[in-house]
């Protein structure tokens, strides 16, 4: 295998265990479930760092801007290449 080759199996293994992965963030937040703040791409990164998975804040996709309320959200992790992964957030008020 090349390093190329090589690498990207790591990445492909990386995102099998990465794939709906769920991490649970308490944030303060308003009765009507908007945070007070928001979460970015470093505090998923850092959320999934801490369950024990490596992740780097600038492999977490999110175009539509930093996550401002409480609930559910979807979000696409690109590890490399043509490789990605799905995890999902779990926003809940604190």
């Amino acid at each position: 295998l090349s390093l190329i080759e090589e690498y990207n199996q790591i990445e492909k293994e990386r995102a099998k265990q990465l794939e709906g992965h769920i991490v649970t963030l308490a944030v303060q937040a308003s009765e009507e479930g908007k945070l007070f703040g928001s979460i970015s791409p470093r505090d998923i990164a850092k959320a999934v760092h801490d369950s024990g998975k490596a992740l780097e804040k600038s492999e977490v996709e999110m175009p539509e801007g930093p996550i401002r309320t409480v609930g559910e959200f979807s979000i696409t992790l690109h590890l490399h290449g043509e490789v990605s992964a799905k995890i999902k957030v779990v926003v809940n008020p604190a």
